[in-house]
């Protein structure tokens, strides 16, 4: 086995303080630079380990990268949870960051024995607590809450927040996207990105939202910013498209409402204030009604009476987040402004600007009633004592970095009937899958050969179930 190099960070720390003024034009930090050099040509072997102690999560920044054909290089969180692999050559750019306060390094050779070359010169190591800023957009007592507190109370409005997102923003900023429309179409502030070159270097979080309330963290997706479509500084709002599209598409979009907003009117706003897992804004104690609402229907913003305003909690980096109707839960303002009242650009102002990305057909949303919550399989880790209530399902990946031979999918053991469905690059359905086995019994096998997709797999309870296990098998 080949040894590996610990390089722990020690070198010139630089804080990024976050900063905050009453109308929140920049967005908040959360991660701190640290100036690191390290370089494949220094190291004894292909394996190297970059550590930063209680970092939360790790954003190498790499000088150079030169892969020969048919090589790559291939990163790896502490707990094996995230893995991401590269094969293409590439100057001055960020990988994506890795949760934990570690990431493992190895250059993989092509079949010549031929390894890449790469120059690391500083790394973000995400420190979460420097987004606990200033509550200067709450107004009253802080009734935001993970999304899952709200299950009971209001299902509905937990499943229309599962087309947002939480941005990283070259490594350190925070802000909150959303998808728009069924096509490859996302909507955030222009004071978070403004520029194609700050988008390419923006990663966006789906699903980075607890299971329960104040539990443990879901799976998230993460994608990478694309191409800038349409930004606007005084109506503040930037529209962009993803890379790996079809790695979001299950999670549903929103729709957009062009109509003037009116006072006393319902809306809730989902977001990633602080950068935190998800939550919900629904109530308000400064309403008679204890629910949120729009407070004034128009003023003026970056613009003249370009802005509808509302006491409805949000914070840094809630910034780009939708502010939803509650009778159709639509989007009728893009959240920008902090303070009390909080302020959103009202979509009657921004559909103008965008209409030709959408053929001039205001988009409707659509939304699984249950937000997917896609758990990681790993090759060769069975996942034991599985159980799921009639017609529930349970959605888990094998990521493409994880893909290096066929796998055999497999499921067997325990009690009642669990349903195997699998597919590659997109979530299986019962009616869309590339392998269902339709057999009686728990004990199902699919075979899924080597693609360089994320490959999907749901399970399903045609009866309850109990005690199943769950495999994916390297062929040997």
């Amino acid at each position: 086995m080949m040894k590996s190099k610990i390089v722990t960070a020690t070198l010139a720390l630089c804080c990024l303080s976050p900063s905050f003024s009453y109308a929140q034009s920049t967005a908040p930090t959360i991660a701190d630079e640290v100036i690191f050099t390290l370089s494949s040509e220094t190291l004894t072997a292909p394996r190297t380990i970059v550590e930063h102690p209680k970092a939360d999560f790790i954003k190498l920044h790499f000088k150079s990268l030169n892969l020969p054909q048919g090589s790559a290089i291939r990163l790896t969180s502490r707990d094996g949870t995230e893995v991401v692999q590269y094969t293409e050559s590439q100057q001055s750019w960020f990988a994506q960051s890795l949760f934990g306060d570690q990431v493992l390094i190895e250059l993989i050779p092509n079949a010549k024995g031929e390894i890449g070359q790469f120059e690391i010169d500083y790394y973000m190591a995400g420190n979460e607590s420097l987004a606990e800023s200033a509550l200067l957009s709450t107004c009253g007592i802080n009734e935001r809450k993970d999304v899952a507190c709200w299950q009971d109370s209001h299902p509905e409005k937990v499943s229309w927040s599962s087309p947002v997102a939480r941005l990283l923003i070259n490594g350190r900023s925070l802000c909150t996207a959303w998808r728009v429309g069924p096509d490859n179409r996302l909507f955030t502030n222009n004071h978070c990105v403004s520029t194609a070159s700050e988008l390419k270097q923006t990663e966006v979080w789906f699903n980075y939202q607890r299971t329960t309330c104040n539990g443990s963290l879901a799976t998230t997706v993460k994608v990478m910013g694309n191409e800038l479509l349409s930004t606007d500084y005084t109506l503040d709002y930037t529209l962009f498209t993803v890379d790996d599209f079809n790695k979001i598409a299950s999670f549903g979009y929103l729709g957009l409402d062009n109509t003037e907003p009116v006072f006393g009117n319902g809306i809730y706003i989902p977001q990633h204030g602080a950068g935190n897992p998800k939550e919900l804004a629904i109530e308000s104690d400064k309403n008679g009604s204890g629910l949120c609402q729009i407070d004034i229907a128009s003023t003026n913003g970056r613009g003249t009476h370009t802005d509808t305003g509302y006491f409805c909690d949000t914070i840094g980096g809630s910034s780009g987040s939708p502010v939803l109707n509650t009778s159709d839960n639509k989007a009728i303002a893009l959240h920008h402004f902090g303070g009390c009242e909080n302020q959103g650009v009202k979509i009657s102002k921004i559909w103008t600007k965008v209409a030709t990305f959408f053929n001039h057909t205001l988009p409707n949303g659509s939304v699984s009633q249950t937000p997917p919550q896609v758990r990681e399989l790993i090759p060769n880790q069975p996942l034991n004592n599985l159980a799921l209530s009639q017609g529930e399902e349970m959605l888990l990946m094998v990521k493409a970095s994880n893909r290096k031979t066929n796998l055999t999918i497999s499921i067997s053991s325990g009690s009642g009937d669990a349903d195997l469905y699998v597919k590659t690059g997109q979530p299986p359905t019962q009616s869309l899958y590339d392998c269902r086995p339709y057999q009686s019994t728990n004990n199902e096998t699919c075979v899924a050969p080597l693609v360089n997709e994320d490959l999907y797999i749901m399970l399903r309870a045609y009866r309850s179930f109990a005690g199943v296990s769950l495999t994916a098998t390297e062929k040997q």
